[in-house]
């Protein structure tokens, strides 16, 4: 049986873990500098026709929409090179499980 590599697996939970910290984090600071700079322009959307306010927010909300389709990219190719890992360890294993099935099978001891 192979080993587990524990600080493998603690550094894939803290890498799984930064993605959505980050866009998060960004975010927040989107929504914060848009929020600060309607108050620095004095500017109110509710005082906006509901066409006007529906553009607004369309336009303030598509890069947050941009942003967490890149970190969903990043995941995702993440996720298939760690599958790429896990398939090439199943093969290795299953390799040595048919050897060592030849190995019984011809009647070879253990020593």
């Amino acid at each position: 049986m192979a080993e587990v590599d524990t600080d493998a697996i603690l550094d894939d939970r803290r890498e799984r873990r930064r993605l959505p910290l980050v866009g998060l984090l960004l975010s927040a600071l989107y929504v914060g500098g848009v929020a600060l700079y309607l108050f620095v322009q004095g500017q109110n959307p509710a005082d906006l026709r509901l066409n006007e306010l529906g553009d607004f927010l369309g336009g303030v909300s598509s890069p947050l929409a941009f942003l967490w389709l890149v970190l969903g990219f990043f995941q995702q190719s993440r996720e298939i090179r760690l599958s790429g890992k896990a398939l090439q360890l199943q093969a290795s294993e299953m390799r040595r499980s048919v050897d060592e099935h030849r190995r019984l099978a011809g009647g070879e001891s253990a020593e």
